[in-house]
C-alpha cells in the first residue's frame, strides 16, 4: 500500500535506499556496542534507523520485497545478537590489565604508641611527623597547636587518631 504525501514531501524509496538505511541503522547500534558504550543516542538512532528501513519497505515497496527485507533484516539481527552473547566474543574486548599501585600513604609501619609532633594547627584535622613520616592526621579531644608532642591513639582505615603526649 502506498501512502500519498503532497508532491513535495514524496519521497521516493528504492531498495537501494531501504537497504542502506538498514546498514547505517545496524552500524550506528554496532558503533554504540563497541565504541561508545554508555551514551544510547547512537543505539536509539541505529535502532530507529533499521525500524525506518523496514518500515519504508513496507510503504514505498512491493509486500513481498518488503517481506523479505523484513526477514533478512531480522535473521542479520538475529545473528548479530548470537556471535554477540557467545562466551568467547567479548575477550578481546575486555581488559586485562592488572592494577599494580597501591594506595598513597601509610607505606610504614606507624601503630599505636608512636610518638611524634605537629606540624600544623589540628582542629580536628592537621598534619604531623611521626621519625621521617608527614602524615595527616585527626586530633581526638581538644583543638592541638602546632608544635605539640603527640602520640598515636589508634589508626583505622588509614586515618590516624592522636591525643596530646602525656610525656615531653
Amino acid at each position: 500500500m502506498l501512502y500519498h504525501f503532497p508532491l513535495s514531501l514524496r519521497l521516493e524509496m528504492t531498495l537501494t535506499t531501504v537497504i542502506l538505511l538498514i546498514v547505517f541503522g545496524m552500524i550506528l547500534i554496532l558503533a554504540e556496542i563497541f565504541f561508545i558504550p554508555g551514551a544510547t543516542i547512537g543505539g536509539i538512532l541505529g535502532a530507529l534507523a533499521v525500524a525506518g528501513g523496514v518500515i519504508a519497505a513496507f510503504v514505498y515497496l512491493d509486500q513481498p520485497t518488503a517481506w523479505l527485507v523484513f526477514g533478512i533484516t531480522l535473521a542479520v539481527t538475529g545473528v548479530l545478537s548470537y556471535l554477540g552473547f557467545k562466551t568467547r566474543t567479548w575477550e578481546r574486548f575486555e581488559v586485562k590489565g592488572k592494577i599494580a599501585s597501591k594506595s598513597p600513604g601509610m607505606d610504614h609501619k606507624l601503630q599505636a604508641g608512636d610518638k611524634g609532633i605537629t606540624l600544623s594547627r589540628c582542629n580536628p584535622i592537621g598534619r604531623a611527623k611521626f621519625g621521617d613520616f608527614i602524615e595527616e592526621v585527626y586530633a581526638k579531644g581538644d583543638m592541638l597547636d602546632a608544635d605539640t608532642p603527640v602520640e598515636i591513639l589508634r589508626i583505622e582505615n588509614q586515618h590516624i587518631f592522636i591525643r596530646k603526649s602525656t610525656e615531653s
